[in-house]
């Protein structure tokens, strides 16, 4: 065989491979390009997914609650319960009989405290009560990352307030919300907005009550809180001992049969009393009794047989559960209370 058959033989193999190669590197190519398309995809569902359940429960302070608790349902803290009964029996059911007597209604209440201390299911049990909608809605529900919307959806909130009056907005964390200093912009904004709609309640004829809530009223801007705008500021401390004693037996009530006669409820009220450790919210009681039913609960478990929650039991339970709130934290809150609350519990 001459060289240039061998030549041509040889120039036809690297075409042959050349082709092969191309046509292998389609393939990778292809490949990659289907495995990215496929990523591609699947994030946009989960983009398009994570957007819908993130509109949906930023609509959700948009949608009115009906709640089916009262203030029968609250246990303790009768004094409170008279003050903020009060505050919203008035303006909720004699809206009239005020006007004609040329008292301003009220508009905005404040509910401040310890966290843990149930200054929400107040809310709730207040807006069951006198059996109006509720339009519970905070920092993250109203906040938006994008320009404009915060306000957007204040105005919305109040709106839908007014469409389903009588009803009650509350406001949890109002102090994140309204602060009383910051750094960006958005706030005085916010601020404006908030404003603008919480005093167009005052000439507005249909009854609307804003309930602001916080951990840390002092942090409120103070064009918030003066009166005219927030009429009613109540401390809602923690649970003194009657209400401590009232909580354990509430929270035991629905598994008395297996309450074991040695459980000396007003004794529970004295060994939760304030300390230099702390102070037991209503949350923190609640914990106390769920511990002492999961020690019954395990020795059940352990010989086969029911066994009754017992004194012991909960003892236990108080030394797995400690007080959550810091002793230093009340004087702070008994001093703005004198300063601001048209209530301090005594």
């Amino acid at each position: 065989m001459s060289w240039r058959k061998i030549d041509e033989i040889g120039n036809k193999f690297g075409k042959l491979v050349s082709i092969l190669m191309g046509i292998g590197l389609a393939a990778v190519v292809v490949r990659e390009l289907v495995k990215t398309y496929s990523g591609i995809q699947s994030l946009t569902q989960q983009t398009i997914k994570e957007s819908r359940d993130r509109e949906k429960s930023e609509k959700s302070f948009l949608i009115p609650e009906s709640p089916k608790v009262s203030f029968r349902d609250l246990v303790g803290f009768e004094k409170i319960k008279e003050e903020l009964k009060s505050a919203l029996e008035w303006p909720l059911k004699y809206r009239d009989l005020i006007k004609d007597y040329d008292i301003e209604p009220i508009n905005g209440i404040c509910l401040f405290g310890p966290p843990g201390c149930g200054k929400t299911y107040f809310v709730k049990c207040a807006a069951g009560q006198f059996n109006v909608n509720l339009f519970l809605a905070s920092p993250s529900t109203i906040g938006s990352m994008w320009y404009g919307q915060t306000e957007k959806r204040i105005r919305k909130l109040f709106n839908e307030a007014r469409k389903h009056s009588p009803s009650i907005i509350a406001i949890d964390e109002a102090d994140k919300l309204l602060p009383r200093s910051s750094s960006s912009s958005v706030h005085p904004r916010i601020l404006s907005e908030f404003l603008q709609n919480l005093d167009g309640l005052l000439s507005e004829e249909k009854p609307v009550i804003v309930i602001l809530m916080t951990n840390e009223p002092w942090k409120i801007h103070d064009a918030i809180i003066r009166r005219g705008r927030v009429d009613r500021i109540i401390y809602v401390p923690p649970p003194d001992y009657e209400s401590r004693v009232q909580l354990f037996k509430h929270y035991m009530s629905k598994c008395s049969q297996l309450v074991d006669d040695s459980i000396d409820y007003e004794e529970l009220g004295r060994l939760t009393e304030p300390s230099e450790r702390g102070y037991y919210s209503s949350a923190a009681i609640r914990e106390i009794t769920r511990t002492a039913k999961e020690e019954a609960l395990s020795e059940a478990i352990s010989t086969g047989v029911k066994q009754k929650i017992t004194m012991e039991h909960f003892k236990a339970a108080l030394l797995k559960v400690p007080p959550d709130i810091r002793a230093d934290l009340i004087p702070k809150y008994e001093s703005w209370a004198i300063m601001y609350s048209s209530y301090v519990s005594s």
